[in-house]
């Protein structure tokens, strides 16, 4: 290769990964990339225009939500509306706002396997069109037309070290039926939406039926205040709490408790961004979308304790998280068959 050619190559696969297209695609000529470019570069100036954009989310309380209010108004003098509210509130409120016609918000955020896949059978929501991010996303984190992935909440066990020997501790989530441990479990309900439908899909997909059936007799105390079961666990009420979000690490920095990776790694639950029909907004809604897979927000999702989607070097990240960041994957949900997982969980866990 010639070095006009190694040069205009190298060109071709930054552009191309900016652009999110098919880095090094010999179907792309260096005009293709300049067009695609200069509809980017269209897309910032007519989201300017409209100066607005309003994202309904099920994230409550997520603190990166007041960053993105602050970029966006600082480089592109748009403001951001947001609505937290439960996932099935958003999907309600979405359903009869489109249904009425009533076109207010331009991008739903959600948890993949859970809601925004069953959101999406509403049929409410318009392909998002080009981003430049979709070239850095990691491999098991694609998006497609609709689904724009921005991040992964991912689950270990929380162990309380003054009563839990090191010795002791899980290594496995299958040791979790060890005898030991009969009705010394707090667990967030397997037979809901939430980590712990999650926990019940993952290990029926993994370990099977007869392994939940083991499970349902070690009196586990199930409880659906997540906050309040850390705490009851740092406490010491409860030697064992599952699943903990990574998320929770920070906040419970200096008490007597420990975030535990069992040997076959961590289920997790993704978080996308989709645009909604009609969105007031559309130029905004992309914008805000690009913004998402952009260093800044995923830096900040990393700082929080969720699991980054991108490819883009990060720092500065708590060495304690970061290191738990890099954990393998166990497995996620499946929407199609949320539904059917979880009436199996209400009848073996009564």
């Amino acid at each position: 290769m010639s070095s006009a050619d190694e040069v205009r190559s190298a060109f071709i696969t930054r552009r191309a990964a900016l652009l999110g297209l098919a880095a090094g695609s010999a179907a792309l000529s260096l005009a293709d990339l300049a067009r695609a470019e200069d509809d980017w570069n269209k897309t910032v100036e007519a989201a300017r225009k409209e100066g607005h954009v309003v994202l309904y989310s099920a994230f409550v309380g997520l603190a990166a939500h007041q960053e993105l209010k602050k970029e966006l108004q600082s480089a592109y003098g748009i403001t951001v509306d947001i609505l937290e509210a439960r996932a099935s509130e958003i999907r309600e409120r979405i359903r009869i706002e489109q249904s009425a016609g009533r076109f207010v918000a331009d991008v739903s955020e959600n948890g993949r396997t859970t809601t925004t896949l069953q959101i999406e059978q509403d049929k409410v929501f318009d392909p998002h069109g080009p981003l430049p991010g979709f070239g850095h996303l990691k491999p098991e984190f694609q998006g497609d037309d609709i689904r724009v992935p921005i991040f992964a909440i991912v689950y270990g066990i929380l162990v309380n070290t003054r009563l839990v020997k090191p010795e002791d501790e899980p290594k496995s989530w299958l040791d979790l039926a060890d005898p030991r441990w009969k009705s010394k479990i707090l667990s967030d309900d397997f037979r809901a939406l939430g980590g712990g439908g999650v926990l019940f899909f993952v290990f029926q997909e993994k370990f099977g039926r007869e392994f939940h059936e083991k499970l349902a007799t070690q009196d586990i105390k199930f409880s659906r205040e997540i906050p309040a079961n850390e705490r009851r666990v740092a406490r010491g009420e409860l030697p064992l709490y599952m699943p903990v979000n990574l998320t929770s690490v920070s906040a419970l920095k200096g008490l007597p408790v420990k975030f535990l990776v069992p040997k076959e790694g961590l289920p997790y639950i993704g978080y996308d961004l989709a645009m909604l029909k009609k969105a007031p907004n559309p130029n905004a809604a992309r914008l805000l979308m690009e913004h998402y897979l952009g260093r800044k927000m995923q830096q900040n999702f990393a700082n929080l304790g969720l699991l980054p989607v991108t490819t883009e070097t990060l720092s500065d990240i708590d060495p304690a998280v970061a290191d738990l960041q890099k954990s393998r994957l166990f497995g996620t949900t499946d929407a199609a068959r949320m539904d059917i997982m979880l009436a199996q969980a209400r009848e073996i866990y009564k």
